[in-house]
């Protein structure tokens, strides 16, 4: 467990490792968490209700009787897609989505088979392979569902909701694997905690409606200055913490700086307000054998070093505490 105990930053706890929970992307994180809970819970009732379908039509095929219509009633077709369960159209994030996209195709060539498979058991011509090929097409719908819902379910419980950016749950799960991955490679990685300068008196002077302003552009400029496979998280208040995978301290400098330099390179306003809002940074290099929690408090030891030597400045923690 990561514990943060010095004064100059809120104190707080990461909860219990998740190393063993497959990480999931999340797929919509500007989407408000209310919508996104609502289409999580008519997607899975939606889900569930074409199951019983694909149920019932898998009994027909098994034991066909004359009592029971024929395969050809397009209304086994209709009911085998979920969007026909569906209380309302999904938010236009999800609609527009990726993973939405594949689970359309996914539902199209099951709904195609079915099709083909009634119409073959109609016509009294239906093999083995062909409710083989039916079952192999459910399955690569449920993959790919499942997909769809382990990214719902990674934006409800991963994004911090105001600035967009994974939350200390993601956190902590990525620097278990970062550090496994570190195990099998050999090579380090660096972990950065970025902090607002003087943040208490922008809430005090502006609001805390201006202050969650500050947080967002913040949070928008650190991630337009990281490289693609870098990430960032909201680490609590006002800090964020910056994960660079497999990159030494030294390599890992430039970048650091280069975040420093973009969150003050232009004012953040709303109307009349305008400021220009600097950060300090604080860096430790993690190594296979390293204790988490322990490279935690040397970047944030690093961290408070540069508030005490005026702000607005990054400072490394060098080799002589980088086990």
């Amino acid at each position: 467990m990561f514990v943060r105990e010095r004064g100059d930053s809120p104190v707080s706890k990461l909860r219990d490792p998740q190393s063993k929970k497959q990480m999931s992307t999340p797929i919509a994180d500007d989407l408000a968490s209310d919508a996104l809970q609502q289409f999580h819970a008519d997607l899975r009732l939606a889900l569930l209700m074409q199951h019983k379908a694909r149920l019932y039509l898998l009994f027909r095929l098994q034991f066909p009787t004359s009592e029971i219509e024929p395969f050809h009633d397009s209304d086994d077709v209709e009911e085998l897609d979920f969007r026909a369960f569906l209380s309302s159209p999904p938010p236009e994030l999800i609609a527009s989505h990726g993973a939405y996209h594949k689970l359309l195709r996914a539902q199209n060539r099951l709904s195609q088979r079915a099709q083909e498979t009634m119409t073959s058991a109609g016509d009294d011509v239906l093999s083995a392979e062909q409710v083989a090929q039916l079952l192999r097409e459910m399955h690569n719908f449920d993959r790919v569902a499942d997909r769809l819902a382990a990214g719902i379910t990674a934006s409800l419980t991963d994004i911090d909701e105001l600035t967009g950016l994974l939350n200390r749950v993601a956190m902590e799960r990525d620097l278990e694997r970062e550090q496994a991955q570190a195990r099998r490679t050999g090579r380090r990685f660096t972990i950065a905690i970025v902090d607002a300068d003087h943040f208490k008196p922008v809430n005090d002077q502006f609001g805390h409606r201006f202050g969650d302003l500050v947080l967002e552009a913040l949070a928008e400029r650190l991630i337009a200055s990281l490289r693609p496979r870098d990430a960032v998280y909201r680490y609590g208040g006002e800090e964020f913490l910056v994960l660079l995978p497999e990159t030494t301290l030294e390599a890992a400098a430039p970048v650091i700086e280069r975040l420093r330099v973009q969150a003050s390179a232009h004012k953040i306003g709303d109307g009349d307000n305008r400021i220009i809002q600097t950060v300090s940074i604080g860096a430790a290099e993690v190594s296979a054998e390293a204790d988490l929690e322990a490279a935690i408090e040397r970047a944030d030891t690093a961290l408070y070093r540069a508030k005490q030597a005026g702000r607005n400045r990054i400072e490394l923690a060098r080799a002589s505490s980088a086990a």
